[in-house]
């Protein structure tokens, strides 16, 4: 328009200038004149210039959009500002000279088809090796073999990604592309979730028959083992067999039919060894009920004969073998492949309290019978056995036993009664030379020591004094 302007008024000054110039003028001599005022354009003679139109803007404006669509203000940052900033400065220029805001808005919608080209460039080259990394890491974890068919939906989406592209919908091409990479990553997440879930399967399942052999399960809980190691066989078999479902549901029993089998082997073997201490403690104390001792005062305590199946008759022992209680093993928990991803577990006393008409004594503090002690701590046991526990039972019957010991120290094989003679008068060296006794007149200081109460001089005894004899 400036352009037509220019031209125009050019044409006017032509025609002035030829007008009236049909002949050459003679010369006249030359002569000083004043320059004639200039004359205003008249309103005839003045080029109107069109201002920017609506419709040029929003042309302008539809090609930056366009490029604003395709993520150009993403990936090229800069030259999607430049390109607002030329924009923004032909309309400023638009109202003061309309043709060169119009020049500036054509250079603005070829940069902002170069820059939607450049953009779809760049998006499809990332697009593509987001897509092979994904599809590299997918074989890693061998998906197309534990999830065939979400495997094939991630491929089929990439082939319709390619389709557009080659026809040149861009729009449909990033929208296919967006969904492939999406799919491709929540396969890859929740299969490598529930590939982790097996391993933790496995692993505690392995933990839990790594106890039961250490508890020695073979023998004390056999069944349960062999339950217990079946269904850990079949449940890697599935998973071998790329069967992720089937294998997470078997080794959850197996996980489950392991801690049975670890908690039976270990309730039963502690049963056993509690069993044995019961009755060696129970034979001993049988059989020390049989012996003559000396009490704290050095007086002979007669045998009484006892038994303990008496009172295992009375109380007969329970099988807590079976006592495994509830086993809370949570149900498979595998991840749904297709899920949308948030973002890109008594101590006993070391001294046992007795209880005697309502009183407490402590043990080492008792004067009492040790055989009575000891009875009474093995029937505690007893007790606490039958109530499964186990701990608490056993050291009853090892306190039982370290009585049973004191006791046996003041066993006597039999007694002798001091004898005054006229000739070789009883003495403890003599009473020890007897045959009946030790055969040893050296050994008269383990006399000495069991009566301690009676002779507090071992040379000085006296006659119708009852010396108990130990064994030898």
């Amino acid at each position: 328009m400036r352009k037509l302007h220019q031209m125009g008024l050019l044409s006017i000054l032509v025609l002035f200038v030829f007008a009236g110039c049909k002949t050459a003028p003679k010369p006249e001599p030359e002569k000083k004149e004043e320059m004639p005022a200039q004359e205003e354009p008249t309103e005839s003679q003045i080029i109107e210039v069109a201002p920017l139109s609506d419709e040029e803007i929003e042309i302008a404006m539809a090609s930056i959009q366009r490029a604003y669509l395709v993520g150009a203000s993403r990936y090229l940052p800069m030259d999607y500002l430049n390109l607002t900033g030329k924009f923004d400065s032909a309309i400023a220029v638009g109202y003061d000279d309309p043709d060169a805001a119009r020049m500036q808005l054509e250079e603005v919608i070829i940069e902002a088809d170069n820059l939607y080209d450049s953009t779809v460039i760049i998006r499809r080259d990332e697009y593509v090796e987001k897509y092979f990394r994904a599809e590299a890491a997918l074989l890693r974890i061998e998906a197309e073999k534990f999830a065939p068919d979400e495997y094939s939906n991630a491929q089929e989406l990439a082939q319709e990604a390619a389709a557009h592209y080659e026809r040149g919908d861009i729009a449909s091409a990033i929208t296919k592309a967006d969904e492939t990479i999406s799919a491709q990553a929540r396969l890859y997440y929740n299969l490598v979730e529930n590939i982790r879930y097996i391993g933790i399967l496995k692993r505690d399942t392995e933990n839990y028959l790594s106890d039961a052999e250490d508890n020695e399960a073979f023998a004390y809980a056999p069944e349960e083992l062999d339950e217990a190691n079946r269904l850990y066989v079949d449940g890697l078999a599935m998973y071998d067999n790329y069967d992720i479902e089937g294998a997470a549901v078997i080794l959850t029993e197996a996980k489950r039919q392991s801690v049975i089998a670890a908690r039976t082997s270990a309730i039963s073997k502690r049963q056993f060894e509690v069993d044995l201490l019961l009755v060696l403690v129970q034979e001993r104390i049988e059989t020390a009920s049989t012996s003559k001792a000396v009490d704290a005062e050095g007086a002979v305590i007669e045998p009484s004969p006892w038994s303990g199946s008496v009172y295992i008759a009375a109380n007969p022992l329970v099988d807590h073998s079976a006592d495994v209680g509830p086993v809370d093993i949570e149900e498979a928990m595998l991840r749904d492949l297709d899920e949308p991803l948030s973002n890109e577990l008594e101590g006993v006393p070391e001294d046992i309290l007795i209880e005697e008409e309502g009183t407490q004594v402590n043990a080492d503090e008792q004067t009492a019978d040790y055989l009575a002690l000891a009875k009474s701590l093995w029937e505690q046991g007893v007790a606490a056995r039958n109530k499964g526990e186990f701990d608490v039972a056993r050291g009853y019957f090892e306190q039982a036993r370290a009585y049973i010991d004191m006791f046996e120290s003041n066993l006597v094989s039999q007694t002798y009664t001091v004898v005054y003679r006229e000739v070789a008068t009883d003495c403890l060296w003599r009473i020890a030379e007897r045959v009946e006794i030790f055969d040893n007149p050296f050994m008269w200081p383990k006399i000495w020591r069991a009566n301690r109460k009676m002779i507090q001089n071992p040379d000085l005894i006296y006659p119708g004094q009852v010396l108990a004899i130990p064994p030898k």
